[in-house]
């Protein structure tokens, strides 16, 4: 299997941390390169009789892109080709969107970010990923 691009999923957890970790290994074993993207989901409000969904502030967004490029240089300085995506939209959908936009060959995402009762209410992005992707998914403890 040839490694080219490796698309790892972030979202502040420590899962994800490590999959950033692992991810930078295996770019190093296969001159691979890395995009790191976070999926801010839409925000549901509700009010009186109707639902609308709102996309993330430009505020939150940039603070995000912020995180995201500061973890990219500094997988830079280290000699990693690094690039980020800040997508909206549904978490797995986007994903796999973005694996096939930046023709990913492998997608690393850490176990999960949301506690016990969240993954059961919600799911989980990963179990998602594992089930609906057509290309290897590395999950990362």
């Amino acid at each position: 299997m040839q490694i080219r691009t490796i698309l790892v999923a972030l979202d502040g957890s420590a899962p994800s941390g490590r999959a950033l970790a692992m991810a930078e290994e295996l770019a190093a074993a296969y001159s691979a390169r890395v995009v790191l993207t976070t999926v801010m989901e839409r925000q549901v409000l509700l009010g009186g009789e109707f639902t609308t969904l709102h996309e993330p502030s430009s505020d939150a967004q940039a603070l995000v892109r912020k995180g995201l490029e500061e973890r990219a240089r500094a997988l830079s300085t280290r000699g990693c080709r690094a690039e980020v995506c800040v997508a909206i939209g549904e978490p797995c959908a986007t994903l796999l969107e973005l694996a096939g936009r930046y023709e990913a060959t492998m997608i690393v995402s850490g176990r999960s970010g949301k506690g016990a009762v969240a993954r059961l209410v919600m799911g989980s992005v990963t179990t998602s990923l594992l089930h609906r992707s057509t290309i290897p998914i590395l999950v990362v403890p």
